[in-house]
C-alpha cells in the first residue's frame, strides 16, 4: 500500500491526533520549571506520552471504529480493520527515540501481536520537538518498518482558519536502514 492510501485510512483522525500531540506538550510544559527541571528526556517523554494516551482514551472512548488495545504493555487504537496506531515521541524522520521493547520492535516490523488485526498497517503517530525540547514544531506519523526504519513520515498540517480539517505533508528525508 502506497502513503496516500495509508493515509487515507486515518485521515478523518488528523484533527484528533494534533489535538493530542500539543495537548499533551501543552500539559507537560504548564509543570512548574522546579519540578521540570527534575526531569530528564526520558522522564519527560514518558510524562507526555502519559498524557497523550489518556486524552486518547478521552476522545476516543466511544468513538466507533476505534478500539483501544493493550498488549502486555503496549497500548494502541485498531482504527477499522485496516490500521493500528500507537502514540510515541519522534525525531524528525519519523522514528521513536527510546530503546525499544521487543514487543515495540515486533510492531513496528509488522509482527503478529495477539489481537491485532494481522494484514493491518502499522502506524505510529506523534510529535516533534525543537533542540532544545521545548517548541513544539508538529504533530507526524510514521509507518515504523523496524527498530530505526521508517517508511515514511507525514507532518499533520493544522487549519489555518475555523472550519477546516487538517491536513498531511510527506515530510519523509530519506529511508534509514
Amino acid at each position: 500500500m502506497a502513503l496516500d492510501d495509508e493515509m487515507q485510512l486515518i485521515a478523518h483522525l488528523l484533527d484528533d491526533i494534533d489535538q493530542i500531540t500539543r495537548s499533551a506538550h501543552a500539559l507537560y510544559r504548564s509543570y512548574p520549571p522546579e519540578i521540570r527541571v527534575e526531569h530528564s528526556p526520558r522522564s519527560a517523554a514518558a510524562c507526555a506520552y502519559d498524557h497523550m494516551v489518556a486524552h486518547a482514551e478521552r476522545l476516543w472512548v466511544d468513538r466507533r471504529g476505534i478500539v483501544p488495545k493493550e498488549i502486555r504493555g503496549l497500548k494502541v487504537w485498531i482504527i477499522g480493520p485496516d490500521a493500528v496506531l500507537r502514540f510515541k515521541k519522534m525525531d524528525e524522520d519519523g522514528r521513536s527515540r527510546n530503546y525499544p521493547t521487543k514487543q515495540a520492535k515486533n510492531y513496528d516490523r509488522g509482527a503478529e501481536l495477539r489481537g491485532l488485526p494481522a494484514p493491518a498497517v502499522r502506524l505510529t503517530a506523534g510529535y516533534l520537538l525543537d533542540a532544545t525540547q521545548a517548541e513544539f514544531i508538529r504533530a507526524q506519523i510514521a509507518k515504523p518498518l523496524g527498530p530505526g526504519i521508517v517508511d515514511w513520515c507525514a507532518a499533520i498540517v493544522p487549519p489555518s482558519t475555523p472550519g477546516e480539517r487538517a491536513t498531511w505533508i510527506d515530510v519523509t528525508r530519506e529511508k534509514r536502514f
